[in-house]
């Protein structure tokens, strides 16, 4: 965790949030409940999200990620969730952002394992109700290349 973390109580709220947001997507061999991490989001049409598995372009707006989103957590039975170091958390105003590596992993409803590294990127807005929501959600895995020498970079 960032070392503002004792200067600015609002970054402690955060990062039990972000907890939060891993533990549900975490399954630990239970039944993945995507509706237990949706008070976590901003569901309007402003939402936007890059994940690892397509659309490409993302998805714009609350509604298009929500139905996204589900079909991909529709083809596992497993899944596990493990951040890789300390999130890096940071805040200005009622913008904060996050990011953080993690393992993502289990099995797939067919019964095959499967596993990503993954780099995390969420940006969190204070609502006029006070609360810290997700309005960005950017997911991405490094890409691994074999070059002519045989090196992997």
């Amino acid at each position: 965790m960032n070392q503002g973390i004792q200067d600015d109580p609002e970054l402690a709220v955060l990062a039990a949030l972000l907890e939060e947001y891993r533990r549900q997507y975490d399954g630990s061999g239970g039944t993945l409940d995507r509706s237990k991490v949706e008070h976590l989001y901003q569901m309007d049409d402003a939402f936007t999200a890059y994940d690892v598995a397509p659309p490409l372009e993302g998805y714009i707006g609350w509604d298009q990620y929500a139905v996204g989103w589900y079909k991909v957590l529709e083809k596992y039975s497993e899944i596990r969730f493990v951040f890789r170091e300390e999130p890096r958390i940071f805040r200005k105003g009622d913008v904060a952002w996050m990011s953080v590596s993690a393992d993502w992993f289990g099995k797939s409803k067919s019964g095959d394992d499967f596993a990503k590294q993954f780099r995390m990127t969420l940006i969190w807005i204070r609502g006029d109700d006070g609360r810290w929501r997700i309005t960005h959600e950017h997911g991405s895995s490094p890409r691994l290349y074999t070059l002519a020498g045989g090196e992997v970079v």
